[in-house]
């Protein structure tokens, strides 16, 4: 009976992992407007309701799993908003994620929620409420932390009555500069499976072409402490999800596994691993190399180890996106080197990207970038954001309403035959998205078109006052 019993529990957590469902929706209380206006530069319209979720997803190896992060929602109820995604930098622990009150990197998400965006943000795996190793800049459990995150919280959404539009935005910082790019191009690689289509994305100090190890490294004696990190946490990751060398007794050899098990096992953070490392480095005369087992050395010499296919398998400019995208830096970042941001640009064009912005942000640290980062790609996603009245509806199939004069002429009008005689709600948006004109209808059905708009295709969504909406395109001649 206990078997039976266990193999039912394994099928329906299979079955909800498959689902991507939200299992918990943990209320963190509301931060006010007037507080995030004191601690940003910006200034948001909207308080803002933060809640902890813990939804189904996969492992690294493709087994159910549950994960965290942290969900802010716009407290309002007139719009119908669109949702974006912050994937965090690299931090120090578990506890540092943006699921946990407290941390600072949640500013960044309510920033978002503030100004009218629907703002998720993952912990990632083994991170927040997810045990193990956290599999670190590893491309395929990045994108999908993430997605089976945005499926889960569409449907919670749902489910609450919280009105969502079909708009999807992706941005991140540092490491969550990778894992949206990853995020990125999943979703525009096969996204319509579950409903998605990206909408705009801004990546921002990442790493995108993952370096593997060289001899030149491995010769070190004396190497900044926070780089020895990265590339520690990089090493770890890797070991785990490709099973390279082992377990991390057989990977690492003492007395530098001592720290490294501490950091995998949660006793200490990633930062303290890097510095005693390094210590016992300079305390032993000993060069990067002699931290690992012989076999790794021996692997970093081969262009066709398993090894220097980890690392290519989580280069992330392969691809060519089709939505909007910003690549941004910051010029005096000694941490992530601005030729990352510069030769993703280069890679993605040459791949065939034709909606791409590459933007120096100044003489800021890595840590100072993040700032003006955010702020930057909070206006490149307003500028696409079609937010509009709940009174609008969801468009509805109403093929008898006819749209004439098409094409028409600025500062003309439009006539929607069919329409009641009362007056309606309308909005015109240009094909990125953007709102470029609202107005009522006149006359049983008459839109004014402005003067300013000078040529081109526009979207017309009108109000039909049964909750629903019609949907036409138009030409500007």
């Amino acid at each position: 009976m206990k078997k039976i019993f266990t193999l039912l529990l394994l099928c329906l957590f299979s079955f909800y992992a498959t689902a991507q469902e939200v299992i918990t929706a943990e209320d963190q209380g509301v931060t006010l407007a007037f507080v995030l206006n004191i601690a940003l530069p910006i200034s948001v319209q909207y308080d803002v309701q933060n809640y902890k979720i813990t939804y189904t997803t996969e492992d690294a190896f493709g087994q159910p799993d549950t994960a965290t992060g942290l969900l802010s929602l716009p407290l309002q109820e007139d719009l119908v908003l669109p949702l974006a995604v912050y994937n965090h930098g690299t931090i120090a622990s578990a506890e540092l994620a943006p699921s946990v009150p407290g941390v600072v990197e949640r500013f960044i998400v309510q920033a978002f929620a503030g100004s009218g965006f629907i703002t998720l943000a993952p912990d990632y795996l083994g991170l927040g409420d997810n045990d193990g190793i956290h599999p670190y800049l590893h491309a395929d459990t990045e994108a999908s932390a993430g997605r089976d995150m945005v499926v889960a919280v569409k449907a919670w959404l749902e489910q609450q009555n919280i009105p969502q539009n079909e708009q999807l935005f992706v941005t991140g910082y540092s490491q969550g500069g990778h894992a949206s790019m990853a995020l990125a191009r999943s979703i525009e690689a096969d996204g319509s499976d579950d409903g998605l289509e990206l909408t705009a994305a801004a990546h921002l100090s990442g790493v995108y072409d993952i370096t593997p190890p060289s001899p030149g490294l491995l010769a070190l004696n004396d190497v900044n402490s926070v780089v020895l990190s990265f590339f520690l946490n990089t090493a770890i990751s890797y070991n785990y999800v490709y099973d390279l060398y082992g377990t991390p007794e057989e990977f690492f050899n003492e007395p530098y596994l001592t720290p490294i098990l501490q950091y995998i096992n949660r006793e200490t953070d990633l930062y303290t691993m890097g510095t005693e490392v390094n210590a016992l480095l300079q305390a032993n005369n000993a060069v990067i190399g002699e931290i690992f087992a012989e076999q790794f050395v021996t692997d970093v010499l081969d262009s066709d180890a398993d090894l220097m296919n980890a690392y290519n398998d989580n280069d992330l400019l392969d691809y060519a996106p089709a939505a909007p995208t910003l690549l941004y830096y910051c010029n005096a970042d000694m941490t992530v080197a601005p030729g990352n941001s510069i030769e993703a640009e280069v890679a993605l064009r040459t791949n065939g990207a034709d909606s791409l912005l590459l933007e120096d942000g100044g003489a800021f640290s890595h840590t100072d970038c993040a700032t003006p980062a955010a702020v930057r790609t909070l206006r490149f996603f307003q500028s696409f954001s079609n937010s509009f009245p709940v009174s609008l509806g969801n468009p509805a199939d109403r093929p008898e309403i006819m749209l004439s004069p098409n094409p028409v002429q600025p500062g003309s009008e439009l006539y929607l035959s069919g329409l009641s005689a009362e007056e309606q709600t309308y909005i015109i948006y240009d094909l990125s998205g953007r709102n470029v004109a609202t107005g009522s209808t006149v006359n049983g059905g008459y839109v004014a078109i402005p003067t300013t708009l000078k040529g081109g295709v526009f979207i017309l969504r009108v109000a039909l006052g049964d909750g629903t909406s019609v949907v036409r395109r138009f030409q500007v001649k």
